[in-house]
């Protein structure tokens, strides 16, 4: 079946399976009655639930794991802010326009213009509005691959946890209520068609043989839920699902790694599309070049990768040869390491990072020693060691290395044209020890499709008209990043983008109790 058809399949068998619900909309007994029912308890999600209760909303955030946070708890809590305080301090020059620029070009120029623009203008008051409700920030400043300057920052030990557990407790503190184990099966419609209520089933037991269809999972107690206003979906990607990556996108093999937790299915966006909602840009799916085939899941190495990334080299095993520029956008990068990494006897040899004691501060102690203790990262005297041990040529690498400390003092990548970023005005040398080394291997991490909305974070149907009562936010959502997410921006765009919807969600609901 093609892609398309399959879509087009999946919309309608779903539509069909709805008339029950819909008719029954004024003969069903409401188990509980909220004004606001957000989906998802990430970024995007705890930025709605804050926002609509400061609307005065009464508001209800649920999540189907057993945990908050989702893939936003786990990840490195990396935020792109234009003229932040950080690079006001550091003297560092940015633009809006720029960093519009920067998204569009990662993005393959697929994006959706007015959705970028929103986040552009927003991300440094949603910066500024996390401080607010208690999210702490370090004083660091870098630059990740395929932006023109530097301009991200993060939280406290380099975690999005940092970001989603302040917001929690503030929500909650200022009266939302949160529960976890509640998983959402179906929208309930009144007869014109809006969003009126949710059919839920709580107690829901998460299977995570990842071989298994959520589909089939039948675990909980249905619940109805009336909702005044209006649904938040915050409900992520689908990265971990394999059969529906497979469907949208067949280039994505089962057996790449993955970055994203057990619980980043389709089953919340195929909710969506059962009701209508119009989808975009599913077949992206982008691949973060900073994974380790020396562990699972998001682990240590995309943190350490950042600074190693920007003050170190990335070389071809085989050669000791850099074959790509380290702060290229992720596509280019994870395109180029699976283009040279596979041997004629079909064997791998996976790529070698380096960088020095400037790159290995870029992060913090920490998390580089975190590294060291799962095997993951590599602490050498000098480079003849490590060229052994990875079973690198030593005359390749050792040239690899002279050149880079001589770009790099220069001021100027004569082979790849990397930008170079001074860290406390010192300058990388990669001729004097230590040196820190780690085997990188492209994950599937970000899936940049979604359901469309507009710059209000309402969902559009198929026939691209709003339906009523439904917002998204986050990576449930397709167009702000085209083809491919620029390192740092899901944030913003979550937060930007989960604040309007909560607001709102809110607002429709005193608009409601008005009428």
């Amino acid at each position: 079946m093609k892609r398309r058809d399959f879509l087009n399949t999946l919309a309608l068998l779903g539509s069909a399976s709805l008339v029950p619900l819909e008719a029954l909309g004024d003969e069903i007994k409401w188990d509980e009655e909220w004004d606001v029912l957000v989906v998802g308890s990430g970024f995007a999600g705890c930025a709605a639930t804050c926002q609509a209760i400061e609307e005065g909303a009464k508001t209800l955030m649920i999540d189907k794991m057993p945990v908050l946070g989702g893939n936003s708890a786990i990840n490195g809590g990396a935020f792109a802010v234009v003229n932040s305080s950080f690079q006001k301090a550091r003297g560092v020059k940015d633009s809006y326009e720029l960093y519009v620029k920067d998204i569009l070009k990662a993005g393959l120029n697929l994006n959706r213009l007015d959705l970028v623009e929103v986040i552009a203008k927003n991300g440094n008051d949603a910066y500024e509005w996390t401080l607010k409700r208690g999210v702490y920030y370090r004083d660091a400043l870098g630059q990740f691959g395929g932006h023109s300057v530097p301009r991200t920052i993060w939280p406290e030990i380099n975690s999005g946890g940092k970001i989603t557990i302040p917001l929690q407790e503030y929500a909650m503190k200022h009266g939302a209520v949160i529960r976890t184990r509640v998983i959402l099966d179906d929208f309930i419609k009144d007869d014109s068609g809006k969003i009126i209520g949710a059919k839920v089933r709580e107690n829901y037991d998460f299977d995570f043989n990842k071989s298994k269809d959520e589909a089939d999972n039948k675990s909980g107690n249905v619940k109805f839920y009336k909702i005044n206003g209006g649904i938040v979906m915050a409900t992520g990607g689908f990265a971990y699902d394999i059969k529906f990556r497979q469907e949208v996108d067949n280039t994505i093999t089962p057996d790449l790694g993955c970055t994203n937790h057990y619980g980043a299915t389709a089953q919340a966006l195929k909710v969506m599309m059962k009701n209508g909602a119009q989808t975009v840009d599913l077949k992206w799916i982008q691949l973060g070049p900073w994974g380790s085939p020396d562990e699972e899941g998001f682990g240590i190495a995309p943190v350490f990768a950042i600074p190693a990334f920007s003050y170190g080299v990335m070389v071809d095993a085989r050669t000791g040869k850099r074959f790509v520029n380290e702060l290229a956008d992720r596509k280019i990068r994870s395109d180029a390491i699976l283009k040279i990494h596979k041997n004629a006897d079909g064997s791998l040899t996976h790529p070698v990072v380096i960088c020095d004691s400037i790159g290995a501060m870029g992060t913090t102690k920490a998390n580089v020693q975190r590294g060291v203790d799962k095997g993951v990262i590599r602490v050498f005297d000098n480079i003849n060691d490590l060229a052994k041990f990875y079973g690198i040529p030593y005359e390749g690498l050792k040239k690899t290395i002279d050149d880079y400390t001589k770009y790099a003092h220069n001021g100027k990548d004569e082979e790849f044209n990397k930008p170079f970023f001074k860290f406390k005005d010192m300058v990388p040398d990669l001729t004097k020890p230590p040196f820190y080394a780690w085997r990188a291997i492209p994950k599937v991490h970000h899936t940049m499709g979604g359901v469309k909305i507009d710059v209000e974070a309402r969902v559009y149907n198929t026939e691209d008209k709003p339906i009523a009562g439904l917002f998204a936010a986050g990576e449930a959502v397709g167009g702000p990043h085209g083809a491919s997410r620029l390192g740092s921006c899901a944030i913003p765009d979550c937060i930007v983008f989960g604040r309007i919807a909560g607001k709102n969600a809110a607002n429709l609901a005193k608009k409601e109790k008005k009428c």
